[in-house]
């Protein structure tokens, strides 16, 4: 069986994206996944960020720089 994550709302990417902000300013987030509960988490690589659902097929929103 494969699981797909479905495409966040627009209103769980706003909450995902406030969380991503706490991450940059103070290195952690007391918000939690508006799906499920769970923690997020945020990565941070070369090309952008991700904050995501510490479960792998709930939710996640991904962000590019320039």
């Amino acid at each position: 069986m494969v699981m797909t994550r479905e495409r966040p709302t627009e209103a769980e990417a706003n909450i995902l994206l406030d969380a991503q902000r706490g991450y940059i300013k103070r290195g952690n987030t007391a918000v939690r996944c508006p799906r499920c509960g769970k923690p997020l988490e945020y990565r941070c690589g070369e090309s952008g960020e991700t904050i995501c659902c510490t479960d792998e097929y709930c939710i996640v929103v991904y962000s590019r720089g320039i």
